[in-house]
């Protein structure tokens, strides 16, 4: 396996960058930070967009997992 993203043919660089996108947008919701996910969708490409919606629900769920930062204790 090679580390160089570089190297990847088109269409698996497009994913990693709309995963990229969806972590993004899971990030800036758990930390209250201003984003608009129905705007970053309308940015990936159009067949992508269904696998976006999908990675945003999963980093939405995962993020249920972590606590936040500064450190919470859990209850």
């Amino acid at each position: 396996m090679t580390y160089n993203l570089a190297t990847l043919d088109e269409p698996t660089r497009d994913k990693i960058n709309v995963d990229l996108a969806a972590s993004a947008v899971a990030f800036k919701e758990r930390y209250n930070m201003s984003v608009v996910a129905e705007q970053v969708e309308r940015d990936q490409p159009a067949q992508l967009r269904d696998y976006f919606r999908t990675r945003v629900t999963f980093y939405r769920q995962a993020s249920l997992n972590f606590s936040r930062l500064p450190y919470e204790a859990r209850k």
